[in-house]
């Protein structure tokens, strides 16, 4: 994932922190919203606007969301492995919804430490990117080499972390289109194998539809205010 400069572009669109609190054990973000909790991550970086949109689908439509299960967070099953990606990747349908699980899938498995294992990172990179991705996007194997710990200091280096879309948020900006849509998604952080009260992160994703499955373009920072203010809770989550 080097740009033309040599520098990896993944920490131009790194997740920003985000307030949480605790409610019956599990990790909440703390913005409300209809009486459901709702993500407000911060942003360290200038943002492309997101509307709030109550169906959370694109302004074209993604032509079967009305008869697609909404997104559960947890599509490939509960690991965290290359099996999982392609698992979500198979089953996810051509609707918003189904870029939203896949999305959310390969969030889930990029986002962890330790990072992937090399087989697992070579099988993903061979199937999850669309073949318009930058070069300087879709090689993992050499971010991970230059930036072992994405979080960013978020979570200490050396300490186990991946994500959790228990309580977690999805959101696809309004402007996305049948077949090209973006993924806005707040989850919380699992620290040494716990749910942590204080950590969570938020990720965008571009997604494009091709060869009969979504793939994923590029990743995008999220406006973290209209995510809180337009972010829908997942359905299941893991």
């Amino acid at each position: 994932m080097y740009s033309s400069t040599g520098r990896s572009r993944w920490p131009l669109v790194i997740g920003a922190a985000a307030a949480v609190i605790v409610i019956g054990g599990g990790v909440v973000f703390a913005t409300t919203r209809g009486g459901e909790p709702t993500a407000a991550p911060t942003s360290s970086a200038p943002a492309a606007s997101v509307t709030p949109s109550p169906t959370s689908t694109g302004s074209s439509g993604a032509g079967d969301d009305e008869d697609a299960a909404p997104p559960t967070g947890c599509l490939g099953g509960q690991d965290r492995n290359a099996a999982m990606v392609l698992a979500a990747q198979e089953a996810a349908s051509h609707s918003s919804y189904g870029a939203v699980e896949v999305a959310t899938a390969f969030y889930r498995f990029i986002w962890q430490s330790p990072v992937p294992s090399g087989s697992d990172v070579q099988t993903v990179e061979g199937s999850i990117f669309s073949s318009s991705a930058p070069t300087s996007f879709s090689d993992l194997a050499a971010t991970y080499e230059q930036y072992p710990n994405l979080s960013q200091g978020d979570v200490a280096d050396g300490t186990p972390f991946h994500l959790s879309t228990t309580n977690g948020l999805w959101m696809v900006d309004p402007n996305s289109t049948a077949d090209r849509v973006t993924v806005n998604i707040a989850a919380g952080y699992v620290v040494d194998g716990a749910l942590s009260p204080t950590k969570s992160t938020a990720q965008g994703f571009v997604l494009q539809w091709e060869d009969g499955a979504w793939h994923v373009v590029e990743g995008v920072q999220p406006d973290g205010e209209t995510l809180a203010n337009g972010g829908v809770r997942y359905t299941g989550g893991c």
